[in-house]
């Protein structure tokens, strides 16, 4: 599903990603623990094609390097949800038009293809009430979940998620985690960054430590399970 050969990124002077060789199957959970600056946004940013690397091959599904067309650009976000920290809300837009966004992005625009799939995607984050609230009017964990609804409104095959309990408070953040296992059990492979040793325990999966852009496999572990309430 996603390929990294020789891959290297530079901005400017600062090395973010030193040849990196690494291989994500479809259907995988997998975690990247490394601390904050570590390179781990660069990693995902480089999986979206939002940037590109500085020499090597990212391959994501059929998508093998080089910078992608319009229309291409749009098929791989069908197969893509992205969960980042800061959320990335519109503000001046319901969590409804929020989510729709995603497919609007996508190339779907009919009002009868759309509404079912942003209800069910609001049904399974537990926000179908508060569908015509703005971000501001949410919880931190409520915009997380928001953040959610609309990574995995298209169903993809692969969730990026960014530090996704990073702002959150450990209630939340414990939630926010059963839901993305969840998603990953119903079929979508799962690749997380974070700093915080106890979300890679919780998530499980393979473990991968980003040092000094390097990245090295750490371990495979099962789910924490009971232990996702203390993340």
């Amino acid at each position: 599903m996603i390929s990294f050969e020789h891959v290297t990124k530079r901005y400017g002077e600062r090395l973010a990603l030193d040849d990196v060789t690494w291989r994500m199957e479809e259907g995988e959970c997998a975690v990247i623990h490394g601390h904050s600056a570590a390179g781990k946004t660069t990693l995902l940013r480089l999986i979206t094609h939002e940037t590109q690397p500085t020499s090597g091959v990212v391959t994501v599904g059929t998508f093998r390097g080089g910078r992608l067309s319009r229309s291409h650009r749009a098929l791989l976000r069908r197969t893509i949800g992205v969960i980042y920290e800061d959320f990335r809300l519109l503000p001046d837009r319901t969590v409804y038009e929020n989510v729709a966004l995603s497919l609007y992005i996508a190339g779907q625009h009919l009002e009868a293809d759309l509404h079912p799939k942003v209800r069910r995607a609001l049904h399974e984050v537990g926000l179908e009430a508060h569908r015509d609230l703005l971000p501001a009017e949410l919880s931190y964990g409520e915009r997380q979940r928001c953040a959610i609804a609309r990574a995995i409104v298209n169903r993809p095959a692969l969730i990026l998620a960014d530090e996704p309990t990073g702002a959150l408070e450990p209630k939340s953040a414990a939630e926010v985690l059963s839901l993305l296992l969840r998603i990953h059990r119903e079929g979508a492979a799962l690749l997380l960054g974070t700093t915080r040793a106890e979300v890679a325990n919780v998530i499980g999966g393979r473990r991968y430590v980003l040092e000094d852009g390097r990245l090295r496999d750490a371990a495979v572990a099962a789910p924490a399970g009971a232990a996702a309430g203390g993340a």
